[in-house]
């Protein structure tokens, strides 16, 4: 924002400025740059600017140009004492005086007032993309510039990838990444569902990349494409148990070890516990659950740490399964996943993974009910990546958590249908981009 100007009298509309250096460098601040006058048209402001260009020469013949017309260019700038504000800037088109010369005409641009096809001034733009990159909407800073959505996305656009593109620590200072899918958008009159690929790094919390499919070879083909040194680095990937993503880091990290999440190990311990006491309910009783049932009534409880009852509540949680469970599976699977969270609880990875082993083992017995054998067939399947979080203790929750920031920037667009509007809006909010190196960046 702009805070002071210095104006001696007014003629007409036109502002007279009792200081033009104090004015250029306060509105404009770039040498070579001259000020020809200061207008307020009722609530809005307009400077008009041109730009001292000496002595061109055509690029390439080398021959002397001339000026062939002076085409007028207004640019959106940023708002003067809350007043809109219109950057007009008097350009030169010039014309190659040699006749056999290729180049016949071309304007003199400057990046350091705007970006060449930007609608907005290079401080406007820059302004800008922070502001959205903070959280605020495309629509709340256009009406802050009074202008149009789609000339404050634009700009975003520009120079929101041209800072991510700079930002090349952003990527080189993790050995965890992530992988994780989120729904983009729904298209089609069947909700078919498209989604895009996170990849995150869950070491510093920031979104690495947003990829527009989670097909195995787009993430695998992008993941090669990345340089040497950084593939080299990464010595963790973590995952839920999905195929595509384990096959991702198999062929493109081959050193990375995979973790896959305890989240989702606990969650699948959970649902098969939940699948064992809907159907001992219905074996039981001939309907599901109902109010006063046993089982429904231990339903929460069951879901519950052991750690987190206290005497009356486990108290409580023997009488309902003696009850509803004459057979005890309900009380098996429930065994089951408390020794399955003992085993995140180990800090001993050789401990740890022998615990899992002789659980897997447990499950597989041909006595344990079906849904339970169908855990330990998963685990044994999975048993190396989930045993591998006790190598370094990461998980994919980091890449979940910024899910959920993703998920606030399709909130406040109300949903996105273009993928590279969403992916830069979601990089800037999540991706933590150094915000300094904006400063610096050049688009021409």
């Amino acid at each position: 924002m702009l805070h002071a100007l210095s104006v001696s009298k007014k003629l007409g509309n036109t502002f007279v400025l009792s200081n033009p250096t104090e004015i250029l460098q306060a509105l404009v601040g770039l040498k070579d740059v001259k000020i020809l006058r200061l207008e307020r048209r009722g609530p809005d402001v307009e400077l008009v600017i041109e730009r001292e260009i000496g002595v061109v020469v055509c690029p390439r013949c080398r021959e002397r140009a001339r000026v062939k017309d002076r085409p007028v260019v207004s640019y959106v700038d940023l708002p003067v004492y809350a007043s809109p504000m219109t950057l007009t800037w008097k350009k030169h088109r010039l014309r190659c005086v040699n006749v056999d010369c290729p180049v016949t005409t071309w304007m003199v641009e400057d990046h350091r007032i705007a970006a060449k096809g930007c609608l907005l001034t290079t401080r406007a733009a820059k302004w800008a993309t922070n502001q959205v990159g903070q959280g605020r909407t495309v629509s709340e800073v256009a009406d802050e510039l009074n202008c149009d959505w789609h000339t404050v996305n634009d700009a975003v656009l520009t120079y929101g990838e041209a800072l991510l593109a700079a930002d090349k620590k952003r990527r080189n200072q993790t050995t965890a990444i992530g992988l994780d899918e989120t729904n983009f958008v729904k298209l089609g009159t069947h909700l078919h569902a498209s989604y895009a690929t996170t990849v995150a790094d869950v070491q510093n919390h920031q979104i690495i990349e947003i990829l527009p499919t989670r097909r195995y070879e787009d993430v695998a083909a992008w993941v090669n494409r990345q340089p040497a040194s950084w593939k080299e680095r990464i010595a963790y990937g973590a995952l839920d148990m999905s195929p595509a993503y384990a096959a991702v880091y198999s062929v493109a990290l081959p050193q990375a070890a995979q973790v896959v999440d305890p989240y989702h190990v606990i969650a699948l311990a959970n649902r098969s516990l939940d699948a064992v006491r809907r159907r001992v309910q219905v074996e039981q009783l001939g309907h599901r659950g109902r109010r006063d049932d046993p089982l429904y009534r231990a339903r929460r409880v069951l879901l519950l740490g052991e750690e987190k009852l206290d005497e009356s509540g486990s108290r409580r949680l023997q009488s309902l399964l003696e009850l509803g469970d004459p057979n005890a599976e309900v009380a098996l699977a429930y065994r089951v996943k408390e020794r399955l969270r003992d085993f995140y609880r180990t800090f001993d990875p050789v401990h740890a993974r022998a615990m899992l082993d002789e659980l897997k083992g447990h499950c597989l017995r041909r006595e344990m009910p079906p849904e339970i054998q169908k855990l330990g067939r998963t685990i044994r399947d999975w048993f190396d990546k989930i045993c591998n979080f006790h190598l370094a203790r990461i998980s994919n929750g980091p890449t979940e958590a910024l899910n959920n920031l993703i998920k606030r920037i399709k909130r406040i667009g109300f949903g996105f249908r273009n993928f590279q509007n969403y992916r830069i809006r979601a990089l800037l909010y999540a991706g933590k981009p150094n915000w300094r190196v904006l400063d610096s960046i050049v688009v021409r």
